[in-house]
């Protein structure tokens, strides 16, 4: 239909009222088709370096529970090493510091 047929015909107002119609439609075409992919890819890029970085996480805790060994195993040592008292010293700080933890 010709623009000004619709214009004669029903108005002004149903004139406006059909392009505002049309232009809503259009603009949900548009979020619907690229809107809706662009967050798409938006989510899963980062949900993916959400998952890298729980796997560096983990990976970093096993390293300081390999250190938190290693360090106690060195206090043993030492503590038995010495043999002046210094092994109840110890043993105090570390029952301290795993209470802390």
């Amino acid at each position: 239909m010709d623009i000004l047929t619709i214009l004669e015909q029903f108005g002004i107002p149903v004139a406006v009222a059909m392009a505002f119609g049309f232009f809503i439609w259009k603009q949900n075409r548009f979020i619907q088709s690229t809107l809706m992919n662009e967050l798409d890819q938006d989510f899963k890029r980062l949900e993916g370096i959400i998952i890298k970085l729980i796997d560096k996480q983990k990976l970093v805790q096993k390293e300081q529970k390999k250190l938190n060994g290693i360090f106690k195993a060195q206090v043993e040592i030492m503590a038995r090493l010495s043999g002046n008292g210094l092994k109840d010293k110890f043993l105090r700080i570390m029952e301290r510091a795993d209470r802390d933890d």
